[in-house]
């Protein structure tokens, strides 16, 4: 007990006066969740983005920033990373938050689809029950990054996972969703580069999107 207000009242010291609310966290939780996640996570992560060939916010010399946030109502400490294509545009955002209890693993996929796209398959796409829990959310507006592409529809996939249990498993576990994840993106990604032109088209991206994006069972 007194060891946990020792570092209460430390923190506290450094606590800025001027402000109506302060958050204090306990170094040695930030510590040990930071040290966890550059032993365990980092480096795998690091490989299964520098293995897809693209573009990462990751590079080699880039350091990786930490930043903390409540997770299941206990401190976490999370890490962002973003895989561009070979023009600058984001493919797919991640973030990573990893508390004592658990892990939550957040994940935004980005589809942009020519001006010329058969609404048809953006009906499709929206429409897929498998989405249901979160919902793809459709912008319609020209892109300045790639005029030469003509991107008007741009459609966001987004979901969450985490898990509550200190199991011994439960890295390993995170780690082999993030790894999923980046490689499934790469694959819905080149599998829409040229657009869609068929609807088989349209049911093969979907299909890839279900492994990363769809309703747990589906």
């Amino acid at each position: 007990m007194e060891a946990s207000v020792n570092w209460i009242m430390k923190a506290a010291q450094h606590a800025d006066p001027t402000r109506d609310r302060v958050i204090l966290e306990n170094p040695a939780a930030v510590k040990e969740l930071d040290d966890l996640l550059m032993r365990k996570y980092v480096p795998s992560i690091r490989r299964a983005l520098q293995a897809t060939d693209y573009p990462h916010s990751w590079e080699e010399n880039e350091p990786v920033t930490m930043e903390s946030e409540w997770s299941f109502l206990d401190l976490g400490r999370s890490i962002v990373f973003v895989l561009f294509d070979h023009l600058g545009a984001a493919i797919l955002r991640g973030e990573l938050v990893r508390s004592r209890s658990g892990f939550m693993f957040e994940r935004k996929y980005f589809l942009g689809l020519p001006r010329a796209t058969d609404p048809s398959f953006l009906f499709r796409i929206l429409a897929d029950e498998a989405f249901r829990e979160m919902p793809p959310e459709l912008t319609i507006e020209p892109s300045d990054l790639h005029p030469e592409w003509d991107t008007y529809y741009s459609i966001a996939f987004e979901k969450g996972s985490g898990i509550t249990s200190g199991d011994w498993t439960l890295d390993q576990g995170a780690i082999g969703n993030i790894e999923e994840t980046i490689k499934t993106s790469v694959e819905m990604y080149e599998c829409t580069i040229e657009g869609f032109t068929t609807m088989a088209e349209v049911e093969t991206f979907i299909g890839l999107a279900h492994r990363c994006f769809g309703a747990e069972g589906e």
